[in-house]
């Protein structure tokens, strides 16, 4: 990829002729190239790709959806929940744009953020159309294997977890990293959703699964579930804390908080990464009336309560 991550890992199931493929990658020729090499590897094609199930929305996960259909007709598998991501649109550059400018993102990172957009919908997301929705909780098969989709929002809030019972292995896609926390930001278009307490519970429900091997989207395999997500939640803990620290030291948007907490020399995706981590938590504060939420005709400020 592209991006400071670099690689995204898919993963496939044999049976028989017949392949089924979790998540994609982007949509572009060295994608294609790359998971053609590998199929061959193994003795396949990409045109033996029956089933297609993506953990979630963003592109590195299902950019090839659409291009791998028209090459092998595979049948599409997606939380509902996705719908109006596969419809990408101006308007969801509006939104995003939007967003940036409520929290204070210089002009010009916004204006960067929002031709990012555009172009990534434009060059390696191509549109695709969800076949089947995802059940939570649903028992799948293919061939001899079975698993179940479970929905673990938080990173979006379409995404969902791979679990194979049998084998006691979780394909967690961006729900669990091994090296990096996941990075968990608003949803333009579900204004309402609460990334942080929905990360938090997702993380609860997966805990209590008997799981040996966790497989992400990036990075290493992790052997020790619960060992990683005590980790991801001591890690959201204390940044709770640091943010609400920076709202009573006088930071009041949410750009000048995000400075305060990750330094004020990060590349501009990076900036808005870091807007995007600052301000879900922020909405936690809200709602435990520690901190309230002010606003004028062109910003949202951050106040403290309780002092």
């Amino acid at each position: 990829m592209p991006f400071r991550l670099q690689h995204v890992h898919v993963f496939l199931l044999l049976h028989g002729n017949q392949v089924a493929l979790f998540d994609t990658g982007l949509d572009t020729a060295e994608n294609l190239l790359t998971l053609e090499t590998a199929m061959q590897k193994i003795g396949k094609k990409v045109q033996d790709i029956a089933q297609v199930f993506i953990t979630h929305s963003h592109i590195d996960h299902c950019g090839m959806a659409g291009r791998i259909k028209e090459l092998s007709g595979a049948e599409i598998n997606m939380s509902e929940i996705s719908f109006p991501f596969t419809l990408r649109s101006e308007r969801e550059i509006r939104l995003v744009q939007g967003f940036c400018i409520r929290h204070a993102l210089p002009q010009d990172t916004t204006d960067y953020i929002s031709s990012l957009f555009a172009s990534t919908r434009e060059e390696i997301a191509g549109p695709f159309h969800i076949d089947r929705y995802l059940q939570s909780h649903e028992r799948q098969s293919f061939g001899n294997w079975e698993f179940q989709a479970i929905p673990t929002p938080g990173h979006t809030c379409d995404h969902v977890s791979f679990y194979f019972p049998q084998e006691q292995i979780l394909l967690a896609g961006d729900h669990i990293l091994s090296e990096i926390t996941p990075n968990l930001s608003p949803d333009v278009f579900v204004p309402d959703f609460q990334p942080l307490s929905s990360f938090r519970s997702s993380l609860e429900l997966i805990q209590e699964l008997p799981v040996t091997k966790v497989y992400p989207a990036h990075g290493r395999p992790i052997a020790s579930l619960k060992a990683r997500i005590d980790e991801l939640k001591d890690h959201h803990q204390l940044r709770k804390k640091l943010i609400l620290k920076s709202v009573k030291a006088g930071f009041r948007t949410t750009f000048q908080i995000s400075q305060n907490i990750f330094g004020g020399s990060l590349p501009e995706f990076d900036q808005f990464l870091a807007l995007n981590e600052t301000y879900v938590h922020l909405i936690e504060l809200v709602v435990s009336g520690d901190i309230c939420e002010i606003k004028d005709e062109n910003h949202i400020f951050y106040e403290p309560l309780g002092e």
